[in-house]
């Protein structure tokens, strides 16, 4: 499931938590557990859109990387 289906899907938990019947601490834990996670959430996408974006400029092209390959056993 992608970051942008768990945020929306957040979201609509949001929305329905004043209406949802149960106790005030409860609505108040579920609100707070929701909100983080939705900010957490948004961070990793800015985070990830920033990556995407330095990648198309070519900003990784210093990055360090070892390539694996299968030893030449007959030389």
């Amino acid at each position: 499931m992608s970051k942008a289906v768990i945020v929306s899907i957040l979201g609509v938990i949001v929305a329905f938590i004043p209406i949802d019947g149960l106790p005030d601490s409860i609505s108040s834990a579920l609100t707070v557990i929701a909100g983080v996670s939705i900010a957490l959430l948004g961070v990793l996408m800015r985070f990830e859109r920033l990556w995407l974006i330095r990648a198309r400029r070519g900003g990784h092209a210093t990055d360090a990387y070892a390539e694996n390959a299968a030893p030449d056993l007959h030389g």
